[in-house]
């Protein structure tokens, strides 16, 4: 069998379309590693004695049942070998309510749930 080579214009063709495929595959590696990194638990407040941390949650059902829950509760217990209490925990909002109000609420969907801890003292 013969093989017939390439036109200059077919071998641009050919090599644009490789050059996008790994565009389109490093793209695609990004936002598969942006998105175990992004957005999750941030320990927004670090003291000797405990902090604050905050994930990201949509719906009310998310609060307790999300894995950012379970790696916020993992990140308090590395921080508190020996224990912790939660304080309190809740809703905290993102933005001002003044910054709210003139977006009207175009701020974006997600919200962040709180808790604020204090480690247990050693025995």
């Amino acid at each position: 069998m013969r093989r017939i080579p390439l036109t200059v214009s077919q071998k641009i063709r050919s090599a644009r379309a490789r050059h996008g495929l790994c565009d389109a595959m490093v793209a695609l590696a990004l936002v598969w590693t942006c998105s175990a990194c992004g957005g999750g638990v941030t320990l927004v407040r670090d003291t000797p004695t405990g902090g604050l941390v905050t994930y990201p949650f949509q719906h009310e059902v998310d609060i307790l049942t999300s894995t950012e829950r379970r790696d916020a509760m993992e990140l308090i217990s590395r921080k508190c070998p020996n224990g912790s209490h939660v304080q309190k925990e809740g809703e905290m909002p993102k933005v001002s309510r003044a910054a709210d109000r003139a977006w009207r609420g175009q701020m974006g969907g997600e919200r962040l749930w709180g808790i604020q801890f204090t480690c247990e003292a050693l025995p």
